[in-house]
């Protein structure tokens, strides 16, 4: 394991313990949502069971934290993490590259920060796991959570960390009350239709659907930023409806397509429904991103880590 990964888990496991929300430390800044009430039974579809507790991005992954990650790795880019659209989008450009292969570097457009990423595929979010399962840094992103080599068939394995939520884990996230173990139609506790905006100035529960988006009177805004949206659901995740849609983990039925959830800037206030999924290529890009979970450990893990880290700090200190 490297020191890394371990320096995150620890952190993790600790906001997991006192049940307090979590930024995980490092140069690569999540806040995070605990997901609790583990064993809770699924809703009339079969969807949301889920036996573990486990936390989830509390918002998409950012630009900024995306960038973050390209600076880290994608130097040389073999893998297309970016894609040249980031920049030269029909939404206007959010990251730009500069350099050549083997030099390049990315930064991200002012205003665009703590937008979702979006023109990035299934298989980028999974590199992006398994960066932040080795430890960020120089840390591998074809081996760790989950095994690239696999292609489609990539699944976690056993002892990943950080991961694409499967359909279920999404899905408890968004629709779950763990007060009153009812399932909701949206993802803001509610199951009354959200309603489209008619100006600039009222606050939006969701990003979706009205045309001029976000400012009718220019500029255009399509995409919202952490915290411009009121839409939360009972766990406290905010953005699972509108903005970008979400990829999964999961396959879908029709191979080799996975799912995505939650709807985008683009459409209606039935695609942020919880009966609302979609199938597409991996490989595809566009007005579609993620959030992330971390699998917390089992308790006698994180035990043994916090008394880990407690013996090495002590060690420390006695040898300075």
């Amino acid at each position: 394991m490297r020191c890394g990964h371990m320096r995150l888990g620890l952190w993790i496991a600790v906001g997991a313990l006192l049940h307090v929300p979590l930024v995980s430390r490092g140069d690569f800044i999540m806040a995070m949502t605990t997901i609790g009430s583990p064993g809770n039974v699924a809703d009339d579809t079969g969807l949301g069971a889920v036996g573990y507790a486990y936390q989830i991005g509390t918002y998409e992954v950012t630009v900024a934290q995306y960038v973050e990650f390209l600076n880290a790795v994608a130097q040389s880019d073999p893998y297309g993490l970016y894609n040249p659209s980031m920049t030269t989008g029909p939404e206007g450009a959010f990251i730009v590259r500069t350099g050549s292969d083997g030099s390049y570097s990315y930064d991200v457009v002012a205003g665009t920060e703590n937008q979702p990423v979006r023109w990035v595929s299934w298989y980028d979010g999974l590199r992006l796991c398994n960066w932040l399962y080795n430890g960020q840094g120089d840390g591998d992103t074809e081996t760790g959570s989950y095994e690239l080599s696999l292609g489609t068939y990539a699944l976690r394995e056993p002892g990943a960390t950080w991961v694409l939520p499967t359909e279920d884990e999404w899905y408890k996230a968004a629709y779950y009350d763990p007060d009153t173990g009812t399932y909701y139609d949206y993802p803001n506790g509610t199951d009354d239709v959200p309603a489209e905006p008619t100006d600039g100035t009222t606050p939006r529960v969701f990003n979706f659907g009205d045309d001029p988006y976000w400012a009718p009177d220019g500029p255009w805004i399509y995409f919202t930023s952490t915290g411009d949206t009121t839409g939360q659901s009972p766990f406290g995740t905010y953005d699972q409806g509108g903005n970008v849609r979400e990829w999964l983990e999961t396959r879908s039925e029709a191979f080799p397509d996975h799912l995505m959830r939650g709807g985008s800037f683009l459409e209606d206030a039935s695609d942020l429904n919880s009966g609302t999924a979609y199938g597409a290529d991996p490989h595809t890009e566009g007005m579609n991103g993620f959030r992330l979970v971390y699998l917390i450990p089992e308790p006698s893990t994180m035990l043994l880590g916090l008394l880990g880290a407690m013996l090495l700090s002590v060690l420390g200190k006695k040898s300075s």
